[in-house]
């Protein structure tokens, strides 16, 4: 899954995560980095005389749920992430949440004031 899309030096870095906790940084789409997920360990790589380091960490709020930190030299660099912004997780886990909450809200209410529905049922009954 692409996390972030970066255009530096006239170059394209992608940032790819997968569900396993690997993250694999390409730069014109070839492969360039690989490793686990670690908020300590940068991806470092070289290109032309310039020395990268991006450091990955967890953005909860965040559409991909990463954000990444990328020093050219040893100095921040402030870059734009040109992947799509779509909030897709966002909506799902919203109303995941929704369903649940009401679900829990629904089920204390008929416990505290109980239906009885026996009359429902006659009334139905009768009109067949």
């Amino acid at each position: 899954m692409k996390c972030a899309e970066y255009y530096l030096d006239n170059h394209k870095i992608e940032i790819h995560y997968s569900f396993l906790g690997t993250e694999c940084i390409l730069v014109n789409g070839r492969k360039i980095s690989e490793h686990r997920f670690s908020r300590k360990k940068p991806h470092q790589f070289v290109l032309g005389k310039n020395s990268y380091d991006v450091f990955s960490k967890l953005d909860i709020a965040g559409p991909s749920g990463r954000d990444f930190e990328i020093f050219k030299n040893g100095c921040a660099v402030s870059l734009v992430n040109f992947k799509s912004q779509n909030s897709k997780a966002l909506l799902f886990l919203t109303v995941v949440l929704g369903l649940g909450f009401g679900y829990v809200f629904g089920s204390l209410l008929y416990q505290w004031y109980p239906v009885d529905l026996s009359g429902l049922y006659q009334f139905i009954q009768s009109l067949s």
